[in-house]
């Protein structure tokens, strides 16, 4: 690493890094509150709450896309400016999704949101990770991704808030804010980079790289699979009252960060193994609540959100070491857009295994399984991995 990178991260990271941290918030805010909020969003639209994955995976499908074109062009590209224009166009489309009531204009919105806040998190995490000394890498990662959980801790009450006193387009209104928020602290605290040659750092797409690549979205495409009926889930069939849905969030989101936090220092004294078999079974635990006809809505999120992103603290500390610094954005866009491409399924199967557009017991119960087995195979990908590295 130059010597002026090393004097820049040492005076200036951990302020970087809260930037980054934001635009992450931000970005996931945008990406994951249209699930909950198109509850509320349904009715004007005329269709069925459960065609809230359909909305999700159009933003996952345009995710996937722009992803893939990343990867062979987001380095020929000053990534502070790539950052300012992804969150100044995410803003405006966020915007316009409140002037219309048209299904398909909506679905082509997300489409197009997807496209420009798809390899926001990407950029982002490289740019803050390429900054980092090795020896503060794993912290920074799990600074960043404890961005997530605080979504359900701050971000996901208020914006339900929003939708429960006031109205859904307050709700999205805000999140446009926040995309705008961020063009100025972007400007001032994310350091600029040079264009690279494409030709000098090349990432090959092998079968290793795709292995690695791939690995955070195949640990999320179990939880994927309940995002989208999360909201319905709970008040439908664990029988939680819709103004407790703001603190389900709170407390789910705080489970989530406490364990993101707790699986960022535990990373570096226990192995990555033992820390994804734990967090596993936590995971296997909350769907067996729901399973059972367990009615208890605040444990289920708590488990299922804590060991959620466990899992993915742990999947994260273990692809961070394949790709080498100045490759480092090629993989993320491509782990984003693979990540974006799994989640398009899983959202897209959410839905179709709910025919009926019901949180019925058998369609539930078939939703469960495949989650359940899904999420099984975890540790083996994490053996498989760290055979790789080691």
């Amino acid at each position: 690493m130059p010597l002026d990178s090393q004097m820049f991260n040492h005076k200036n990271l951990m302020p970087m890094a809260i930037i980054i941290a934001f635009i992450q918030f931000t970005n996931a805010l945008e990406y994951m509150a249209l699930t909950p909020v198109f509850s509320f969003m349904a009715e004007a639209f005329s269709v069925p709450v459960s065609f809230s994955g359909y909305v999700s995976g159009m933003y996952t499908l345009g995710s996937v896309l722009s992803g893939v074109a990343a990867f062979y062009w987001i380095d020929r590209f000053n990534k502070k400016r790539f950052l300012i224009q992804n969150m100044l166009l995410l803003g405006t489309l966020t915007f316009m999704s409140t002037f219309t009531t048209n299904f398909d204009i909506l679905l082509a919105l997300r489409f197009c949101a997807g496209l420009v806040g798809g390899t926001t998190m990407g950029v982002g995490m490289s740019i803050l990770i390429n900054n980092s000394p090795a020896n503060l890498r794993g912290k920074m990662l799990a600074t960043v991704i404890s961005a997530f959980s605080i979504v359900s801790i701050v971000g996901m009450p208020v914006i339900l808030f929003f939708c429960t006193h006031f109205s859904w387009h307050i709700s999205l209104w805000s999140i446009s804010f926040l995309c705008l928020l961020s063009l100025p602290l972007t400007a001032l605290f994310i350091p600029s980079d040079a264009a690279q040659s494409r030709a000098n750092n090349k990432l090959a797409i092998d079968a290793q790289t795709l292995l690695f690549a791939s690995c955070n979205a195949l640990v999320q495409f179990s939880p994927m699979l309940i995002i989208p009926i999360l909201t319905p889930l709970m008040t439908h069939y664990l029988e939680a009252q819709q103004d407790q849905l703001p603190l389900l969030f709170l407390s789910g989101g705080i489970a989530g960060y406490l364990s993101t936090k707790i699986t960022g220092a535990l990373i570096s004294r226990f192995s990555a193994l033992m820390l994804a078999t734990i967090s596993t079974l936590l995971f296997l635990l909350s769907l067996l609540l729901p399973a059972m006809g367990y009615q208890n809505a605040f444990l289920f999120i708590i488990l299922f959100l804590g060991a959620s992103y466990s899992r993915l603290v742990s999947s994260s500390s273990v692809a961070i070491q394949y790709p080498a610094d100045e490759q480092r954005a090629s993989f993320s866009s491509l782990q984003a857009a693979i990540m974006s491409l799994v989640t398009t399924l899983a959202f897209f199967l959410s839905s179709l295994l709910l025919p009926d557009h019901n949180i019925k017991a058998q369609n539930l119960d078939r939703v469960l399984v495949i989650c359940a087995l899904a999420a099984a195979g975890f540790p083996l990908l994490i053996m498989a991995l760290q055979k790789k590295t080691g």
